[in-house]
């Protein structure tokens, strides 16, 4: 972690992503490559496991950004099945059992808990579909402690575009210039943010930052976060 030379102003808001912030993608795919071979055992066969469903899944996954239609067609040519399974079934069962089986990054409680005590607003802002996103912000147990949840298939907008860090920020009535953003994609989040009038956290679990240096606000892993509160 990059320290701050001093600790900055306390914000009134924390606004968080969620895929690779919030919420583990890598354990999240583990958990549900577990659910796949319990689902599909009889037509896979005893020989398939977790590990070799999920090694088909990160050669042609790409971090997510892969059209899930896509990778469902993968999966159902790819993977030795005994009794063929359509690649609509899997495209639903990913639908239905990913979202479900999110996971969080091992500090994501404590610095809510601790931006919760100190009476700071929460919120999610995050690109994607919503029933998904929903699904994941649910199943992490956060939907109760966030002040806005703004998804941008629900609101026509997708980050970097500022309008998207504005809405949450109206739901939570706080002026940008009183508000963090913390996120791991360097241009949606980072760059997105700070054009906003966001001070922006840029946390190294998801989306590296290549071809340039780091932003000077840099974050090992989300709990590195309380370091910069005054």
């Amino acid at each position: 972690m990059t320290a701050p030379a001093k600790p900055l102003k306390a914000p009134l808001a924390v606004l968080f992503d969620l895929d690779g912030t919030l919420a583990d993608r890598a354990a999240a795919l583990a958990r549900y490559c577990r659910l796949f071979v319990g689902d599909f055992g009889e037509a896979l066969g005893p020989e398939v496991d977790a590990v070799q469903v999920e090694g088909a899944i990160l050669a042609v996954d790409d971090g997510g950004a892969l059209p899930r239609r896509d990778l469902a067609v993968v999966l159902a040519s790819a993977l030795p099945w005994r009794a063929p399974v359509s690649s609509e079934t899997l495209l639903r069962h990913w639908n239905e059992r990913f979202g479900a089986v999110a996971t969080p990054f091992p500090d994501v409680c404590g610095v809510i808990d601790a931006l919760e005590a100190r009476a700071i607003g929460l919120g999610l802002v995050s690109n994607g579909g919503a029933a998904m996103q929903w699904s994941k912000v649910q199943a992490l147990g956060l939907a109760p402690r966030l002040g806005a949840v703004v998804i941008s298939e629900e609101v026509g907008v997708a980050k970097p575009d500022p309008a998207i860090f504005h809405l949450a920020l109206d739901r939570l009535g706080v002026a940008a210039a009183d508000a963090w953003f913390v996120g791991d994609n360097p241009d949606a989040d980072v760059r997105g943010a700070e054009a906003a009038g966001l001070t922006a956290f840029w946390v190294a679990t998801g989306m590296s930052w290549d071809g340039e240096a780091p932003p000077r606000r840099c974050l090992t892993r989300l709990g590195d976060l309380m370091a910069h509160l005054a």
